[in-house]
């Protein structure tokens, strides 16, 4: 007789007139089209221990998945792993797990072969590269980076977090400096051009940090709160001409969206990265892909800390806000694009402690 047990790492999913359960595992998917299946899961989460195989119907859910085999010897077995955070992050976790060893090419096959047959499948979908927000264009200066020829051990060492600023200026010829560093065509048009003389076509382009794909799906928001040289408000960044769009001027509640980390509006500035999903979508269907978009703006992120630190500019990065809030303060629509870290930067103290957080020490 067979013995089982209900595989805890399952979901189900109701959309466009589906009910369909997914198994975490393996990323396999299943629709339900009978009740009778629903019922018995049911019925098994609400007793405990192991069961014993009764009819059609578990032998259905063990060939699927849902339900575990097991041995009768419960001291043999090993115990289930314990997961640390709450269900939500691991269904992150295990959905975005690659469980597809079918991709894998036969050692006959040519895998390049393959990749440019899915590069040409989907050439005619291509998404806008650049995004272009309505509102006032103001010019940035041109990059001039004389700071950056610091010595990259001495920027190192002299990089740290700091969450205590003087609600000081900083000039808006550095904040360029640092949007074209961080974000803009840092190596101009030579990766498309060399490209393009071997007969390849690319559709992104190069910052000075990797990119999945070369999609540069992070987009940069300025939130220029003591900027020399730019009104108070908030800006959207144009890497292809080095360039601000205004999106508003009023910043509101941004204490609040960033669950009262009060000290970084004591900053000079924020800048808020974005991911828009419907370029990783279009390349990387799968939900692996999130996690390309969390690394690329930890890339760049770093490339940001160094490049501040060069210009002895103080930073702090959190991931700590509400995301709504935010993606409303920046009007973005949270589905297509969302908000994903926040960056503050300006003259202040070498200090990890907030001010207000050392009064209570």
């Amino acid at each position: 007789m067979k013995k089982f047990q209900l595989n805890e790492d399952i979901v189900f999913t109701a959309k466009k007139g589906v009910f369909a359960l997914w198994n975490l595992k393996n990323g396999e998917q299943y629709q339900i089209y009978d009740q009778k299946y629903l019922d018995r899961i049911y019925e098994l989460t609400t007793l405990s221990g192991y069961r014993s195989a009764t009819d059609n119907i578990d032998e259905e859910l063990i060939d699927a998945g849902i339900l575990e085999l097991t041995t009768f010897d419960k001291a043999s077995e090993s115990p289930r792993q314990q997961w640390g955070w709450d269900d939500i992050a691991k269904i992150f976790h295990l959905g975005t797990k690659h469980n597809f060893p079918c991709d894998l090419s036969n050692d006959s096959e040519n895998p390049e072969a393959a990749h440019v047959d899915f590069c040409e499948s989907i050439a005619a979908n291509i998404p806008p590269i650049h995004t272009e927000r309505t509102g006032t264009v103001t010019s940035l200066p041109k990059p001039c980076l004389i700071e950056l020829e610091s010595s990259l051990l001495s920027t190192l060492k002299n990089r740290k977090t700091s969450r205590h600023f003087k609600c000081l200026d900083t000039d808006v010829k550095i904040v360029s400096d640092l949007l074209f560093t961080t974000f803009g065509k840092f190596h101009g048009d030579t990766h498309e051009e060399a490209l393009a003389a071997r007969g390849i076509k690319t559709i992104g382009y190069r910052r000075s940090s990797p990119s999945a794909g070369c999609l540069q799906a992070t987009e940069a928001y300025l939130i220029a709160l003591n900027v020399q040289g730019l009104e108070k408000g908030v800006y959207h960044y144009r890497p292809q001409d080095h360039a601000l769009s205004l999106i508003k001027n009023d910043i509101v509640e941004l204490s609040k969206t960033l669950c009262h980390q009060t000290f970084a509006t004591d900053a000079s500035f924020l800048i808020v990265m974005t991911s828009r999903f419907d370029k990783l979508w279009w390349k990387y269907p799968h939900s692996r892909a999130y996690r390309s978009a969390l690394m690329e703006v930890g890339h760049l992120s770093q490339t940001f800390n160094l490049s501040a630190t060069a210009y002895k500019l103080n930073t702090w990065i959190s991931g700590y806000f509400i995301d709504d809030m935010l993606n409303k303060l920046l009007e973005v629509d949270g589905t297509n694009e969302h908000s994903l870290f926040v960056i503050a930067s300006g003259p202040g103290y070498s200090d990890p402690i907030s001010p207000n957080m050392q009064k209570l020490i």
